[in-house]
């Protein structure tokens, strides 16, 4: 019952917080894990949200006797068949990253700094849309900069075409620099830098919106695409001039 009423006074804050609080990660060269280092001695506050679920794990931020812990770690049981960008009432993906980094900023017993992310899916050969679906809740995750390491063990893809998407967006992802992120409505421009280029990764949650103007762009393959461009629900690389 005591656990419950301060879960219910602390909601309206954990909100306040996950609204305001700006990611600051800033370097992403030891971002990407296939699995947790067995070797790691760190004491981590491990929760799992399954269908972007928070409320039920509120209390284990705000337990006083816990330990002390030195990292949050999130196992997301991931719907890969649903859209990262669809919400469960008011949350999608993106949002629920930041309650549960406002929740560990918020926490007695953990240290101010960024969560861990682990993504799990069905061992399943992967279609179209569930690609589409795993690599914008990656993007999702790096463009928080509010998550400090993002595991997810790739034999969970059983075919080449999801684990050629999947190492390709790594491969320009990792050692990368954020410059902006933005999300007007449908569209979505993550825009990075990397060995001196500068690149969107541009996708659209809705819509399809024709690309007018650009220098090369790639599919999420690493295919050069040279007409009738459009940004839909497949993430897609545009090279600055």
């Amino acid at each position: 019952m005591k656990n419950k009423l301060h879960t219910t006074l602390i909601y309206p804050l954990i909100l306040i917080f996950s609204h305001f609080l700006k990611g600051k990660k800033t370097d992403y060269s030891n971002f990407f894990h296939d699995k947790e280092n067995e070797n790691n001695k760190e004491k981590k506050l491990e929760v799992t949200s399954n269908n972007n679920e928070f409320y039920e794990n509120i209390k284990y931020f705000f337990d006083k006797d816990s330990i002390i812990y030195d990292k949050t770690k999130v196992l997301f049981q991931v719907d890969i068949s649903k859209a990262p960008e669809v919400k469960t009432y008011i949350f999608d993906f993106f949002k629920v990253v930041n309650v549960y980094h406002a929740m560990s900023m918020l926490g007695a017993k953990i240290p101010n700094d960024n969560i861990q992310v682990e993504l799990s899916i069905k061992k399943n050969k992967l279609n179209e849309s569930q690609i589409n679906n795993l690599l914008r809740t990656v993007l999702l995750a790096f463009a928080s900069r509010k998550v400090d390491k993002l595991f997810f063990n790739k034999e969970l893809l059983k075919d080449e075409k999801s684990l050629q998407a999947y190492e390709t967006m790594i491969s320009y992802l990792d050692k990368a620099t954020i410059v902006n992120f933005s999300n007007a409505k449908s569209l979505y421009v993550l825009t990075c830098k990397k060995d001196r280029k500068t690149f969107d990764i541009v996708w659209s949650s809705q819509d399809e919106i024709e690309l007018t103007e650009f220098n090369k762009v790639l599919d999420k393959y690493g295919n050069e695409l040279t007409k009738d461009i459009k940004i839909t629900n497949s993430p897609i690389y545009a090279f600055h001039k």
